[in-house]
């Protein structure tokens, strides 16, 4: 709240405890004289009105000279403070006709035509009660972009300010302005920096720009987490499949055929999931029941942590659209209306809306206040009404409703809806208006000290609130009284209630899941992977194959008995060293150093390639799936550097700063990843 001389000198008069030489008895209206039963507002549906607290002290009122309890103020200043409100004298078209003004004054090169129009227009705002003029601050920016590209920089930062006075919760405006100041003087690199921040706490804080990077941020993981899955579990399945091919010829009955019959049934058993089309989990799950017997424990615990987040995927899709849920909910043109400017067309798409389906509380607030903003008091009443049938314990409804009866000159009434909002309590912000526009009601009454501590109270709930929406020496209809916006978290929990949130995890449940989605989901799925484990202990004494830790080949006990960790020949070779001529050992020799050189340059180019995928062949899985969820989330990222969940202000700042944070991340862990894998590797 910006308070100027003459509002500091007053509120000092209210609180100082030296006499005066005009003083004021204070009335008998009390906090503590609510009528036993709950009031209710007047409505076009019968309802009661509410029962007035006390006469109203009309302002022409002579003050009698008197004590009172401790708070005193001279008959002067009370009647200054009880001047006439002014309503609401300009039309709702002014903003636009303003906004062409300008315009046509940059065009013609009119610079005092053009800041006259500009001031006008904040003028405007504070008239109408607007908060925020998105689009014409984008135009403002868009002004300042030109402006630096022929140098003009003291224009530039002009149509910067201008901006984050038109939409100072917009990013866009602040990030305009640290460019204009930095190109200004590079050298001192602080009011840059510094509007920069602010611009960082506005995309915070800005439901479209927030939502939308989370979005982004949310796609992004959910992609890396499904590649991260399937290329780990598809990478240890390839190098293992040559012991599956290999125990898969003993069986019964396809031990009477050849090798290569039986590598073909093989195949095709494998390929009836996709041939089926029974979907990715399906897929990687059959692909993880060939590999299983031949994984390690790392390898299998790094498998089991990559199915059950295919398991997940769903669910954590639908709580993503949930969380991130903003354009196309109720809440967006709700919040547009709150702090926006809508147009005519809009309010009525709404109105519309709320004659299909039952509007809740607050978005019948929202198109009250849209009208009391424009000076329709009679139709802003008659919403909020409707907002108080749709829910009678809302306190915000109840200051809305104090503030048009207030400006209806029916003080009594706004009184009780006022000492209604605070019985009801609230958000710290809905109690903090109703405890300042209190005040000013009892400014109205002469009630001096009921005044001062109607205010202590204001401040004491929320300060900020009142610092950015109040006003004691503004008296116009939407500056001297405080509305009850909605906090964001209200809004956010009115986005989070759309139903799209349930699609979108069915939308990924019938991708992830196939045909199975309709036979168990997730119960089916969660025994397959419990299965997992069960079977890895028949495997135990099934004795399967295992890769030669010398040569690669398949070190099989049904083929040589005497195989164990080494295959039969490198038994022969290395362990019985006359088992084997010179030559025989001269080739195995040569192989086993080729096979070694492959593992090695096999790694390093999947690590090339795929960053972790090298970790998961060379034998560090969870590593592996670390770093390849990190590289494709990042990827991404980087990627999709114009934005995967679109913003209604494309920016170019969010687009650079994404490519910024980014790419370099993605080249460091990806250097580390690589430079890992060729240490590893380093021939000894």
């Amino acid at each position: 709240m910006r308070i100027k001389a003459f509002a500091a000198v007053t509120w000092l008069l209210l609180l100082g405890p030296f006499p005066a030489g005009g003083q004021v008895h204070a009335p008998s209206l009390v906090e503590g004289e609510l009528p036993a039963e709950e009031p209710k507002a007047t409505n076009p549906k019968g309802v009661e009105p509410l029962p007035p607290a006390a006469t109203a002290v009309p302002a022409t009122t002579p003050i009698p000279p008197g004590a009172t309890s401790g708070v005193s103020i001279t008959a002067d200043d009370l009647r200054r403070l009880q001047r006439p409100l002014e309503p609401v004298r300009i039309p709702a078209s002014r903003i636009d006709e303003i906004g062409r003004a300008r315009r046509k004054a940059l065009q013609e090169q009119d610079g005092p035509a053009a800041r006259e129009a500009s001031r006008a227009l904040r003028d405007a705002m504070r008239a109408l009660g607007i908060a925020s003029l998105p689009w014409h601050a984008v135009a403002e920016v868009r002004e300042s972009e030109r402006s630096l590209r022929v140098n003009a920089v003291d224009e530039a930062i002009e149509h910067a300010l201008l901006a984050t006075e038109l939409a100072s919760d917009l990013p866009e405006p602040w990030f305009a302005l640290a460019r204009a100041r930095l190109a200004a003087d590079p050298t001192r690199p602080g009011p840059a920096l510094g509007a920069a921040w602010v611009g960082f706490r506005a995309a915070y804080r800005d439901p479209h720009v927030a939502r939308a990077l989370l979005g982004d941020l949310a796609v992004a993981g959910l992609a890396a987490l499904f590649g991260a899955a399937a290329l780990t579990i598809g990478l240890l399945f390839l190098s293992r499949l040559r012991l599956f091919l290999h125990d898969f010829e003993h069986l019964p009955i396809v031990r009477s055929g050849t090798p290569w019959q039986g590598t073909v049934v093989a195949l095709a058993l494998l390929a009836l999931p996709v041939v089926l089309r029974l979907g990715p989990f399906a897929i990687l799950c059959t692909a993880a029941l060939a590999a299983w017997a031949y994984l390690s424990r790392p390898e299998r615990l790094t498998v089991t942590v990559a199915l059950l987040a295919l398991l997940a995927m769903p669910w954590l899709a639908g709580e993503a659209a949930r969380a991130t849920a903003w354009q196309g909910t109720l809440a967006d043109p709700v919040h547009e209306m709150e702090v926006g400017w809508p147009t005519p067309e809009f309010v009525a798409a709404l109105k519309v809306r709320g004659e299909r389906e039952r509007l809740p509380s607050m978005a019948l607030l929202a198109i009250g206040r849209w009208h009391k903003r424009q000076g329709d008091l009679a139709e802003a009443r008659r919403w909020y009404e409707a907002a108080l049938v749709a829910d009678p314990r809302s306190a915000a409804a109840q200051v809305d409703l104090g503030n048009v009866l207030f400006l209806q000159d029916d003080l009594a009434g706004a009184r009780t809806a006022y000492l209604a909002a605070i019985e009801r309590g609230g958000d710290l912000s809905t109690v903090a208006a109703a405890q300042y526009d209190l005040s000013k009601l009892y400014l109205r009454l002469a009630a001096v000290g009921q005044s001062s501590e109607a205010r202590r109270k204001a401040q004491m709930a929320d300060p900020a609130y009142l610092a950015r929406y109040g006003s004691d020496d503004d008296f116009r209809a939407n500056a001297w009284l405080v509305d009850a916006l909605p906090p964001m978290e209200a809004l956010a929990a009115l986005a989070e209630r759309d139903p799209a949130h349930r699609e979108v995890g069915e939308a990924v449940l019938h991708r992830v899941a196939g045909p199975l989605a309709r036979w168990g989901w997730p119960w089916l799925p969660l025994g397959m992977i419990g299965s997992l484990w069960l079977l890895g202990l028949l495997f135990q004494r099934l004795s399967p194959a295992a890769a030669c830790d010398r040569c690669g080949r398949p070190a099989c006990r049904r083929c040589d008995p005497g195989a164990g960790t080494n295959c039969g020949q490198c038994v022969n070779v290395y362990l019985r060293p006359d088992a084997v001529d010179g030559r025989d050992r001269t080739r195995k020799e040569a192989q086993v150093r080729r096979h070694a050189r492959i593992r090695r340059w096999t790694e390093r180019v999947l690590a090339i390639l795929g960053g972790g995928a090298g970790n998961v062949v060379g034998g560090r899985p969870i590593s592996g799936f670390v770093v390849l969820l990190l590289l494709l989330f990042l990827g991404t990222l980087a990627f999709a550097w114009h934005g995967i969940v679109p913003m209604p202000l494309p920016s170019p700042f969010a687009a650079g700063l994404r490519l910024a944070l980014a790419v370099p991340l993605f080249l460091v862990v990806y250097a580390i990843a690589v430079r890992d894998a060729f240490r590893r590797t380093r021939p000894e």
